[in-house]
């Protein structure tokens, strides 16, 4: 989950067949394709993109200057049942209520880093949240004839423009700092188009603007073979503003923690981990507490070099959610990676399933006591990143 996830919930107003997990955005791609493929850990990651979420992992990057560029595409699959019952009561069967499949681009990032000696520096834009959800499905009567069609469309992202710095203490401890302004868009547009010329179609257009700075505090422990960091993350003046309103959102620290570990073998093998935590329990909207609860995530990850510079990679991510334990999410990933002289390729792919009940997130505003709403879908993302150091 990321910084905005607990300001999200205030995105969405219109009740009944919305995408809930959307309340909270989909992750964009925070550090390299690298680590995409190796659990998304993140606060592990030694790459220009991921120094500015780990400051002090900046001490960790090649002399000189390096530039890294990220990109994907996701392919997003949504399949909506619910039990059908005869005049008695009894259980009939399932019935489709809606099936969707959205293909769409991830924008990434571009950072360049500077490291001289001691001191290290990253700067750079990425795309931390992204909103693309298409959902169609057919509104039928009781009789199951077709009286109208409900269709929602959300687009947007949310940029995180950068810097970091870190200054490398000694052998075995680094320190960095930095900060950043994150804003964007998100349109939603939901409509009710009936059949029936008399019955007025419904349209409503939602333009939310979302902005907000970001600080950050990290340190690194190099230990030989083993490195440990951990670090804070704290949202300042985050808002949302529509045409008619301006919200203001209490946004809760986050506290952060990475692991690395290179065992020395003939592979060349990297281990990987990372864990975060979020008092997401106290986000506010408008000084309102949003009723949430507190959320937390861990990814594990590892990479082995194979004949001719060819590194293969496999990871395992958990998300909890703040809204309810059915909305927790898991990935599995996995990636390739190639190494030409200061250039590298890398590619990671990400699968996370899910399924959920209606009654069993009874938060959501689409919520219907007794409702055997039924949501399976899956997301798999494919992740492409190039670096290069001069």
């Amino acid at each position: 989950m990321g910084i905005t996830a607990g300001g999200m919930i205030i995105l969405l107003a219109i009740s009944g067949g919305l995408p809930e997990i959307m309340w909270l955005g989909d992750e964009g791609i925070p550090g390299s394709a690298a680590v995409a493929g190796m659990g998304n850990t993140v606060f592990a990651d030694d790459s220009p993109q991921a120094a500015i979420q780990n400051p002090a992992m900046a001490s960790t990057l090649p002399e000189g200057f390096t530039a890294g560029i990220t990109g994907g595409v996701a392919l997003d699959i949504e399949k909506r049942t619910r039990r059908v019952y005869d005049s008695f009561g009894g259980l009939v069967g399932e019935s489709e209520h809606s099936f969707n499949q959205n293909f769409h681009p991830l924008p990434g990032g571009a950072v360049v880093s500077l490291r001289r000696g001691n001191l290290a520096v990253s700067s750079g834009w990425r795309s931390v949240s992204s909103f693309a959800y298409d959902y169609n499905r057919v509104i039928n009567d009781d009789n199951y004839v077709k009286v109208g069609e409900e269709i929602l469309d959300i687009s947007g992202i949310l940029s995180d423009f950068g810097l970091a710095g870190s200054w490398t203490w000694s052998e075995v401890v680094s320190l960095g700092a930095g900060g950043s302004f994150v804003t964007g868009k998100r349109s939603l547009a939901h409509r009710m188009v009936y059949v029936d010329p008399t019955v007025t179609d419904v349209v409503n257009e939602i333009e939310t603007d979302l902005s907000g700075g970001v600080v950050r505090g990290s340190a690194l422990f190099n230990l030989d073979r083993f490195s440990v960091s951990g670090g804070i993350e704290q949202p300042l003046g985050w808002k949302s503003e529509t045409s008619s309103t301006q919200t203001d959102l209490t946004l809760p620290m986050t506290i952060r923690a990475g692991l690395r570990y290179m065992p020395g073998n003939r592979l060349m093998s990297l281990f990987v981990a990372d864990f975060w935590w979020s008092g997401t329990s106290s986000v506010e909207i408008d000084h309102t507490d949003a009723g949430l609860m507190n959320s937390w995530g861990i990814g594990a990850g590892v990479e082995n070099t194979l004949p001719g510079n060819t590194i293969a990679r496999v990871g395992f991510e958990y998300d909890s959610s703040p809204l309810a334990n059915a909305l927790d999410r898991m990935k599995f990933t996995t990636g390739l990676g190639w190494i030409a002289g200061d250039i590298s390729v890398d590619a990671g792919v990400s699968f996370s399933p899910a399924r959920w009940d209606q009654y069993q997130a009874s938060g959501l505003p689409s919520f219907v006591t007794g409702d055997s709403l039924v949501v399976e879908s899956s997301s798999t993302v494919l992740t492409l990143g190039v670096a290069k150091t001069f």
